[in-house]
Parts: structure tokens; sequence; C-alpha cells
């Protein structure tokens, strides 16, 4: 698991604890909400940008190459790749490593 802290989850447990407050006690949990809600959308905005990133195409001045974009998007910090051992019996041979969606991403997705 990744140090990730849910800052919408926590947002709203931070609204519901404000009701029954005084108004001073209330107030500081809004603030406190507030804050939240705001990085949980910094980390959605963060995703967005790495996801548009990785579809940008290739500026090296070769129009026709071919574009990869899980390649791109290694490089933009979504995905990541991990040695696998080889499985008898599964997949295609000669399969040594595997791409998946980092931790982090995949959580600030809700997936």
């Amino acid at each position: 698991m990744t140090d990730r802290i849910d800052h919408a989850g926590f947002a709203r447990r931070l609204l519901n604890n404000s009701q029954g407050e005084r108004i001073e006690q209330a107030n500081v949990f809004v603030a406190a909400a507030q804050v939240h809600a705001t990085l949980a959308l910094v980390e959605q905005q963060r995703i967005a940008n790495l996801i548009a990133l990785a579809g940008l195409p290739k500026v090296d001045g070769f129009e026709n190459e071919v574009y990869d974009a899980r390649t791109e998007a290694l490089l933009g910090g979504l995905l990541d790749v991990e040695e696998v051992a080889a499985v008898p019996g599964y997949g295609p041979a000669g399969i040594d490593s595997r791409v998946f969606i980092r931790p982090e991403i995949r959580e600030g997705l809700g997936l």
C-alpha cells in the first residue's frame, strides 16, 4: 500500500462530524473539509495531467514513427513495469515483465 490519503473521504467525514457541533467548532470542521476537498481535486487534476501528457505525440521530428502510448505513460508516471517469472502454460513464451497502473494512480481513480 501507498501512503495516499483519501482526501475526498476525509472531507466527507469532517463534514459529518460538523453536524451537531457548536457553530465555532462546526466552522473548524467545515474549513478543514474544504482543504481536503481541494486536495482531492488537486490529486484528480494531477492524474488528468499525466493522462494528457501520455497522450501527446512525440516531438522528435519523426512524424511517421510508430507511437507507443504505454511508453509515454511510463515516463509520465501512470504506469510501471515489474519483472515476472515465466509461468509454464501461461501466455506467450518470452514474457518477462508486465505493465501495470501505479498503485497511487489506481487508488486516486478509485479502481
